[in-house]
């Protein structure tokens, strides 16, 4: 399957980086232990920001292949960034059961623990629909064919922050449907905003509810999802 990166404009990651850790401090305390997994890591910024803010949680995030592996490694070591927390970036495609199952392997082993919760920055509108269900079903903590869950207990949780369709299908605003239209759509018709209620709705397939929604700036939205109990 072929389609683009995660599309970011210049400077997003500046912009949005305290809203979304304001948002995550009312899930994570500042003594809270434990490991968090970014798909789709981008440059690795947002997850730099994150390590230095909880420096007691282990960051850990993810690239679709070892050009942007190669990328951000560089990226670590010309800018000197040397967190005890922050793991370096793994391979993991959401679309390649190949690379969940590496994932598998490597909490069978006790090389990775099991996930206090998955963040996704941007990312569901940057890949096919099919894809974010392969999110959910990898994660899921009533997935059987899984022995080794990734997710740590039934506290967890699954967080994907962007701009979104409204639930009707419509945009909430002029500057959103240019943005699909004109800016994602242009990479690649594969991609497009989407609506929270159909995430919801694979995600309810998997063992999670949907349980918040918080409105970001620029339109975005911070959504959790959690473990149902």
């Amino acid at each position: 399957m072929s389609y683009p990166s995660i599309i970011t404009q210049e400077g997003s990651s500046q912009r949005n980086k305290q809203s979304i850790i304001n948002e995550l401090s009312k899930l994570l305390d500042e003594n809270d232990e434990g490991d968090i997994l970014e798909l789709g890591s981008g440059n690795y910024e947002h997850l730099e920001f994150f390590a230095k803010q909880w420096k007691k949680i282990i960051w850990w995030g993810t690239v679709r292949d070892e050009n942007e592996q190669s990328l951000i490694s560089s990226r670590l070591e010309e800018e000197n960034i040397r967190l005890l927390n922050l793991r370096e970036p793994r391979l993991l495609d959401i679309s390649k059961e190949i690379d969940w199952n590496s994932l598998f392997i490597s909490l069978k082993f006790g090389i990775t623990k099991p996930f206090l919760g998955c963040l996704m920055i941007n990312l569901i509108h940057c890949c096919p629909i099919e894809l974010p269900e392969k999110v959910f079903q990898n994660l899921s903590p009533i997935n059987e064919k899984i022995k080794y869950k990734p997710l740590k207990s039934n506290k967890s949780w699954i967080i994907a922050y962007g701009p979104w369709l409204n639930d009707d299908g419509t945009y909430n605003s002029s500057e959103d449907e240019k943005f699909d239209k004109e800016y994602i759509k242009s990479k690649s018709p594969l991609l497009g905003l989407r609506t929270i209620k159909s995430i919801t709705t694979i995600a309810e397939r998997w063992g999670f509810i949907e349980e918040s929604r918080k409105e970001m700036p620029k339109g975005n939205m911070f959504v959790v999802w959690r473990v149902r109990p």
